[in-house]
């Protein structure tokens, strides 16, 4: 039974660190730190009060008979309600026109049943409410926080996010309707001796948890974890780059020196100078990036208010000779136009890592588009998609791990998606991969919406169409 109660608070804890600022993921740890703390009550009542009133000490015995009641207060007054708050935040329930006293207000206005539980039934000299009282609320709580979850997939459109809703509301579903019916609907109707069931639902509700973080990642463990080991290869990898960098920085200034000559001193031919002018300004993004490279083990960014239209026709413009060979159209497909505090050096540079691996996995001839969306009105989403060969299934999960590459090439060292991680992790936000072999590949950057200074336009008028 004592171990019972551990594996909840396990859980509890691995929600906290993976998701230390989703307002959704501390309602869950609570939620599930609550119901530990009914089987903590269990143990207190069968174990230690018995034990304690072996040796006629009645003062322990009657701190055992509170520290029990707190206990079955958290567990039967308030963990429903977290959880019902939980899937209000983790669905985006709440997320309507309305103001954001109302939808404290309402959260507030949840809590009273819990409150008047509280003040109307003692809890000494033992925890005994009404359960017929307590039973009907709680079902309704429980049973609304579950239409919710099953609404909310139903209504979801982005796969990933949908998958991981089905995921939570695997979890959730049977184990809080089991639970609803063995800690309150059978109590009041008399059968108190059912409970004990609920150590299978938490072992099996543990289990569950465990292949789900293992297989796919569920509330965002699986992320978390993986991410700290690709944290400390590409600081391992960033030591090694720094080495080369002085020399990258000697050869780039020699050649934009060169640049520069012919531009002022030699006559050009038609179109010669507009690529002088290319190889000129990748010079200095070039020097701009070495310089970079020892801030970046630092989590240094120099943020500063960017046009992203701007920073993507840049980008696609510096791009333009590595398709020259290929029948490739580059799309700016975006519905956005926004200013965002971001640095525009480590973000264009991820730009063009994720464009040119969206031409290096096209053959002969296809499209690349870039988009820029918002993602439920909480994250503003810049998405490179290409119909080229894919990413196989297997390697999704190391493609971001450095020296890691799919590519054959002997120029080709796998540091370009282990460096985009990173760059996308400093501005707090992150790259999410989704690719399906011989049918292509799409490769979101996503930045938090606070690092929006300005909004243009929700749906840009025209798409920008760059055929190279």
């Amino acid at each position: 039974m004592f171990v019972i109660f551990i594996l909840l608070w396990i859980i509890s804890i691995l929600l906290i660190y993976a998701n230390p600022k989703e307002y959704w993921a501390w309602c869950a740890s609570l939620c599930l730190l609550f119901n530990g703390f009914g089987e903590l009550a269990a143990v207190i009542g069968q174990d230690f009060i018995p034990f304690i009133q072996g040796y006629g000490n009645e003062k322990l015995v009657w701190v055992g008979r509170i520290l029990k009641a707190i206990a079955d207060i958290f567990h039967h007054y308030f963990a429903t309600y977290l959880f019902l708050v939980f899937v209000l935040l983790f669905t985006n329930f709440l997320n309507i026109q309305m103001k954001l006293a109302v939808k404290k207000a309402i959260v507030g206005i949840l809590l009273l049943p819990s409150i008047i539980m509280l003040f109307a039934y003692p809890i000494i000299p033992d925890f005994k409410p009404n359960y017929s009282v307590l039973s009907c609320w709680v079902s309704v709580y429980t049973i609304l926080a579950n239409i919710i979850l099953i609404l909310s997939v139903i209504k979801e459109r982005d796969d990933y996010t949908k998958t991981q809703k089905i995921h939570t509301t695997l979890l959730a579903l049977p184990s809080t309707i089991c639970i609803l019916w063995t800690s309150y609907i059978s109590v009041a109707l008399g059968y108190r001796k059912i409970w004990p069931i609920n150590v299978w639902v938490i072992v099996c509700e543990f289990i569950l948890f465990l292949v789900l973080c293992i297989k796919y990642g569920i509330l965002g463990v699986k992320v978390k974890i993986e991410r700290i080991n690709i944290d400390n290869n590409i600081d391992s990898a960033i030591g090694g780059m720094r080495i080369v960098s002085h020399a990258i920085k000697n050869e780039v200034s020699t050649i934009s020196l060169c640049v520069e000559t012919i531009m002022c001193v030699e006559e050009t031919s038609p179109g010669m100078e507009n690529k002088l002018s290319i190889i000129k300004n990748s010079c200095k993004n070039l020097l701009e990036f070495t310089k970079k490279l020892n801030e970046l083990k630092l989590y240094k960014m120099n943020l500063k208010p960017c046009l992203l239209s701007e920073i993507i026709s840049k980008v696609i413009n510096q791009v333009a000779p590595s398709i020259c060979e290929k029948n490739i159209q580059i799309i700016n497909a975006s519905k956005i136009d926004v200013t965002m505090l971001i640095d525009p050096v480590h973000v264009s540079e991820v730009l063009k890592n994720l464009i040119i691996n969206a031409i290096d996995a096209i053959r002969e001839e296809g499209i690349i588009q870039v988009n820029t969306e918002y993602i439920n009105n909480k994250k503003v989403c810049i998405t490179v998609s290409d119909n080229g060969i894919g990413i196989p299934k297997d390697y999704i999960n190391k493609v971001m791990t450095p020296f890691f590459s799919t590519k054959k090439g002997k120029n080709n060292y796998g540091l370009g998606l282990s460096y985009c991680f990173k760059v996308m992790k400093s501005h707090n936000g992150s790259l999410q991969i989704k690719s399906k072999e011989n049918q292509g590949t799409d490769i979101c950057m996503i930045f938090p919406v606070n690092k929006v200074v300005h909004v243009y336009s929700k749906s840009l008028p025209q798409t920008k169409n760059y055929n190279i």
